[in-house]
């Protein structure tokens, strides 16, 4: 997406969302996620003078729109970035019966849930995201449909949560969560979402289109601004 400078410019310039800044249409409106700085932005009928594509690729229309998210540094120029995938959901994971808890699975769920707590109290929002972006065990772009594996441990985790010495918010939940499935060997996406008027924010673990730490009909409303 392209967008000129100046009157008569013969160059193009290629506009991004800033590598911090995430956004999404809803609608007439633009919600834009500061990762920095864990705050959102709602531009009210934005989405028809602003358009977010893919990897964060930015085509704007209004010049003065333009000049303020360049001085507010949510947009940069240069490529965009590479984005997952993310199929919509559909599906949850099926309750089942708690297992009998050997040992390994209890220190598992002890050790995610007290490192989730350590980190939710001590780092930012932004660094807990760098550590799911770093330590991906999937490189590629789309984690595809869920294993039976992953869908019984997701499953173990719903049912064993009883036992975490602490529970919380979905971002708690959801870090707690990953951290758990990967210590089993598995990984998932990380999602967060928004909707709009009233606004407000969510985030789960999705593979494929099954939700694995929610159920599909609670996330559905929400737009995914930023998947990790």
């Amino acid at each position: 997406m392209r967008d000129r400078v100046g009157a008569g410019a013969a160059a193009a310039v290629d506009w991004r969302l800033s590598p911090r800044v995430h956004g999404v249409a809803i609608d007439q409106d633009l919600v834009l996620l500061d990762v920095e700085a864990d705050a959102y932005f709602c531009l009210v009928d934005a989405a028809s003078c602003v358009e977010v594509g893919s990897g964060g690729a930015v085509d704007i229309t209004d010049e003065a729109i333009r000049q303020s998210l360049v001085e507010a540094g949510l947009i940069d120029r240069g490529p965009p970035r590479p984005a997952p995938a993310l199929a919509p959901a559909r599906r949850e994971v099926e309750a089942a019966a708690p297992a009998k808890v050997d040992a390994e699975t209890l220190l598992r769920l002890l050790r995610a849930a007290w490192t989730a707590r350590r980190h939710l109290r001590s780092r930012s929002f932004g660094e807990l995201l760098a550590w799911a972006a770093a330590r991906r065990t999937d490189p590629a772009p789309l984690v595809p449909a869920p294993s039976p594996a992953l869908l019984a441990e997701a499953a173990r985790f719903a049912a064993l949560r009883v036992w975490a010495p602490f529970d919380g918010a979905c971002l708690a939940r959801s870090y707690m969560a990953l951290r758990y499935l990967r210590l089993c060997g598995h990984d998932a996406w990380w999602v967060i979402g928004v909707r709009t008027w009233p606004f407000s924010a969510h985030c789960w673990l999705q593979a494929g289109d099954v939700v694995l730490d929610d159920t599909a009909a609670r996330v559905m409303p929400y737009r995914p601004i930023l998947v990790v």
